[in-house]
């Protein structure tokens, strides 16, 4: 009862968080995932740190992160420049950013540079690249009802409805290799409730267009692929949380591992509607 009531006062903090960066000015949510992919990386970090993949100070790794995350947001925010034009600079910094990586560890430990790199590498498209492409949707499209929000909201619904759902009615194991508490029924029961949302957010917000129904049909199961794919590498490295920093819930990694696929899913419909 105690891990419970400590879990729904942590989860209330961080969606009252979330939702107060989303509805402010658009600033606010970019420096919140600048924090993140700070924090992510260093999580990344530690996780792989059993394996003894790193061989430098995990804080080295937390400022490439934001390094990464600002430089990639510079040509957006700064220089106005959108579409192919923003993210082709912003591709040009991350590389920047690398190379000036793989300097750095040329001179720290020549014999890792390699693995370091690539390791460092996974971490940026694991963590980075998602909140990027979040925070390139908040700029560009805010309105009065935020497309992030939006997109925290089918994902929310997601994992509470899955929950709720796989407590009630679940049978039959998803994965039980790597998630013994998912069910397909849980599962189901998710895919279903983001559906309906998606359909009130079109039909009450926008007009019945079906952008928000497809995009449920894509971020849900996005959402628990990235939730197992989290689950994973904790497995794999014996890890139960990847931090503690949200009490009951573990670190960002934990948080935010459905919207780290999550967004890109949505990211590419919101392209391709773009251009329908």
């Amino acid at each position: 009862m105690k891990t419970l009531l400590t879990r729904s006062i942590s989860g209330i903090i961080f969606v009252s968080l979330v939702v107060f960066c989303l509805l402010t000015d658009e600033n606010i949510m970019l420096a919140l995932f600048g924090l993140l992919s700070a924090i992510g990386l260093y999580e990344y970090h530690l996780l792989f740190s059993s394996q003894k993949r790193f061989n430098y100070p995990a804080i080295l790794s937390s400022i490439f992160g934001v390094l990464c995350f600002i430089l990639m947001m510079e040509p957006l925010v700064y220089e106005n420049e959108t579409g192919l034009v923003g993210i082709t600079h912003s591709i040009l910094h991350l590389t920047i950013t690398i190379l000036l990586f793989g300097v750095i560890q040329l001179v720290y430990k020549r014999k890792e540079l390699l693995s370091n790199t690539l390791f460092l590498l996974s971490g940026l498209i694991y963590i980075v690249i998602p909140l990027y492409m979040g925070a390139i949707l908040h700029w560009q499209d805010q309105g009065a009802f935020p497309i992030l929000l939006g997109i925290f909201l089918l994902v929310w619904t997601n994992d509470t409805f899955a929950y709720i759902c796989g407590n009630l009615f679940g049978k039959h194991k998803l994965i039980v290799s790597i998630s013994p508490n998912k069910t397909w029924e849980g599962s189901i029961g998710g895919f279903l409730f983001t559906v309906l949302v998606g359909f009130i957010i079109d039909s009450y917000l926008f007009q019945g267009n079906y952008f928000w129904i497809i995009a449920a049909i894509l971020v849900s199961p996005a959402a628990v692929i990235g939730d197992l794919f989290e689950s994973a590498l904790k497995r794999k490295n014996n890890v139960k949380d990847t931090g503690n920093i949200m009490p009951g819930h573990g670190g960002i990694l934990d948080r935010f591992d459905a919207m780290f696929f999550a967004i890109p899913f949505f990211y590419i419909w919101h392209v391709i509607y773009t251009f329908i």
